[in-house]
């Protein structure tokens, strides 16, 4: 006796979700057109103005007062460590 009120529960929840998901399919599929017909258009614009970026490189000189400034400058610097004002510096790590 207990089996069968359990099944009848089961048939009965069943029974009642099912009526309750046929009943709001069609505003469901009224939204997914809605927003079908509201994102056509910007995909639309999208796929039109995205153009791809070539670029190419391109055999130009280096400018004279850049190439002056890597001639005049030392090819390694000297590592400097940053002090804050009145600070007295430590000894250098290994």
């Amino acid at each position: 006796m207990r089996e069968l009120l359990i099944l009848l529960l089961i048939g009965a929840v069943g029974y009642l979700a099912y009526d309750d998901y046929y009943k709001q399919r069609p505003a469901l599929e009224q939204a997914q057109q809605q927003i079908q017909q509201l994102t056509t258009p910007s995909n639309q614009v999208r796929q039109n103005s995205v153009r791809p970026r070539v670029w190419a490189p391109t055999n130009s000189p280096v400018p004279t007062w850049f190439q002056k400034h890597l001639d005049e400058a030392p090819l390694t610097e000297a590592p400097g460590r940053h002090q804050r004002q009145g600070e007295q510096p430590g000894t250098p790590r290994p």
